[in-house]
């Protein structure tokens, strides 16, 4: 191996874009390691080739103490004159324990082209290199693809304390100069005096092989590139694993422990990533996903079996197929032009999984709309009104239609970090009408579902059958006071003493169950007893929700759901019986349901005190 140089980027005669790099990503609606998980697999989902998707690999590692002399010695013997970078990297080098982020991908076409952004030969129409590496903001040229391959690559320096990342690529084919590998730092401008005047500096910087005509820092290549890529540890690439690597260093793990970390990309991936990620999308789309934090592999749950984005992959699948009850177009009047397709899918609210609720990006209770593109990743959610019961929860999907001014419409609409659609991006014209359009409809649809059913909903032809099933699914579930379904509240005496009356807790669905080849739903009540524990008996009754109407009795329905038993806790009272001898006892009770398929229960329970429930 040569040496390895730096190079520190000069402003040029007629000026550079600076430190001022760093802003051009805007103010993105996630935290910086969701925006960085977000922005590199967009790129994958440009990057990828072929009949198989691609393979994407997330770890989270401490350097070992070889890689940090590598590091130390032949990759950073030379640090940037400017103060703040200089120390930022010392520290960084200096770390007992220096952790990094790698985002790599296999099976994509890797950074191909030229390395200088100066020297693109006539026919070579390939600039992957210059444009991740060297320019900014370059324009998409992916038909359909996810995103503008520029602005958004701002988000792998932010999550890097020294805002440093070195990128190790092999370049699908196997040409000579295949394999790459070149590090980049972004700081603040600088000045140095020279010659009487002051050289300007933009604060980029790039360690390499030095051109000894023109001291330009180009990639490391070929087997000098292989051989760094091991000595720092990056995942290796045999038979043409075309793709790349970047290792982002001085990772900001905002002090999480190992199991959080991991955690929070598996959310991240999944929240952003599942249409991409479910059994039956396209094998040349559907990515295959590995994530490993200090060597211990981390589980990716499957997004049709993981709340709530179960409902959000029925809705998806509704809205390509459209043959739902709750399925829509979203059409302009003006002009008129099929603006895209809106499904909608309810059901009872399942249990989360076991990720901490204060920094989860999964909602406690779905009332979303996914914005989607036809390239099939999520742009951002929609937030509406939730039902009034919150026992039940939905979510729709919404894509873009593939009719190329429309979707050419919606993709100039969003912000570097392709995390909204802003009609205010877009000059006035049909495009921007477009857009206004779809949001405004999307926007009174999302408002409807709650608030139709709580009988405020404002009238709009855009309305869809569901804003109705909202509506009659509200009133089933008011109670005989009219102030709707919603949270118990236990009857205290005014000095803390037990409630005046025995009572129960209105039903909460808990999770599904299986058994003899039945489907059973659980439901969790408090039973709390007055000072006479006079709660004698618990009675359970059963309805299903078809079309958002309770009923005991529908017609065509073979089945009806029906109450096997009720469960108690610690040596508590048990039946397998719709019916419980309580006997005075309190605490939590599960009820158990049998359920009909496709079908939605919803569960009263009342208290018998003294023969009066």
């Amino acid at each position: 191996m040569r040496k390895v140089s730096l190079q520190s980027e000069a402003y040029g005669s007629t000026g550079n874009i600076g430190e001022n790099f760093r802003r051009l990503l805007g103010a993105p609606a996630l935290d910086a390691v969701q925006t960085v998980i977000r922005e590199a697999i967009q790129n994958v989902a440009d990057a990828a080739t072929g009949s198989a998707g691609p393979e994407v690999f997330i770890r989270v590692r401490t350097l070992s103490k070889t890689q940090q002399m590598a590091l130390r010695r032949d990759f950073f013997s030379s640090l940037p004159e400017e103060r703040k970078s200089r120390e930022q990297l010392q520290q960084f080098l200096e770390r007992a324990n220096p952790v990094v982020l790698e985002i790599c991908d296999f099976g994509t076409s890797g950074l191909g082209g030229p390395t200088r952004a100066d020297r693109i030969p006539e026919n070579e129409y390939r600039t992957d290199f210059i444009d991740f590496l060297r320019n900014i903001g370059t324009p998409r040229n992916v038909s359909h693809g996810g995103g503008t391959y520029g602005f958004g690559k701002v988000a792998l320096y932010r999550v890097s304390r020294c805002s440093t990342i070195i990128v190790d690529s092999l370049v699908q084919g196997g040409a000579p100069d295949s394999r790459r590998l070149i590090g980049c730092h972004i700081g603040s401008s600088y000045e140095v005096p020279e010659n009487g005047m002051r050289r300007r500096y933009t604060g980029r910087h790039w360690w390499g092989y030095a051109d000894p005509d023109d001291g330009v820092v180009d990639p490391m290549l070929d087997a000098d590139a292989t051989k760094a890529a091991t000595l720092l540890g990056f995942p290796e690439r045999p038979n043409g694993r075309s793709g790349t690597s970047i290792m982002i260093l001085d990772f900001d793990t905002e002090d999480l422990s190992p199991e959080l970390i991991g955690r929070k990309i598996v959310e991240t991936l999944l929240w952003n990533f599942w249409p991409r990620m479910l059994n039956d999308t396209p094998p040349a789309k559907r990515f295959s996903c590995r994530i490993e934090v200090e060597g211990k592999p981390v589980a990716i749950p499957e997004p049709e079996e993981m709340a709530p984005l179960h409902l959000f992959v029925k809705a998806l699948r509704n809205a390509e197929q459209k043959n739902s009850s709750d399925f829509s177009k979203i059409v302009c009047q003006r002009p008129q032009k099929h603006l895209g397709n809106l499904a909608i899918e309810k059901n009872l609210k399942a249990p989360r999984e076991n990720i901490p609720e204060w920094e989860s990006v999964f909602p406690p209770v779905s009332r979303h709309i996914a914005l989607m593109r036809p390239v099939k990743l999520v742009v951002k959610y929609l937030e509406g009104q939730s039902f009034p019961d919150e026992r039940i929860e939905w979510a729709g999907v919404f894509v873009v239609d593939g009719d190329e001014e429309v979707e050419r419409a919606f993709a100039d609409s969003e912000p570097p970090a392709h995390d909204d659609w802003i009609p205010d991006n877009l000059h006035k014209g049909h495009a921007k009408t477009f857009v206004n359009v779809a949001l405004r409809e999307l926007k009174q649809i999302a408002f409807n579902m709650g608030t139709a059913a709580r009988g405020h909903a404002p009238q709009s032809s855009a309305t869809p059958p569901l804003a109705k099933v909202a509506s009659r699914l509200g009133a089933a579930l008011a109670g005989p006071d009219g102030e709707g379904a919603g949270p118990v509240h236990k009857d205290r005496s005014t000095n803390g003493k037990r409630p005046l009356r025995a009572g129960v807790s209105k039903p909460v669905f808990m999770r599904l169950e299986s058994e003899n080849g039945q489907i059973l739903a659980v439901f969790r009540a408090d039973v709390h007893q007055d000072a006479q524990q006079s709660g004698l008996i618990l009675t359970a009754k059963a309805s299903v929700a078809i079309d958002g109407a309770p009923a005991n009795t529908i017609a065509g329905m073979a089945s009806m759901p029906q109450v096997v038993g009720i469960r108690g806790a610690y040596g508590a009272p048990s039946s397998k019986t719709d019916r419980l001898e309580l006997n005075g006892t309190e605490g939590t009770f599960e009820i158990v349901v049998r359920m009909p398929p496709d079908a939605a229960a919803i569960v009263e329970a009342t208290i018998s005190t003294g023969g009066q429930a």
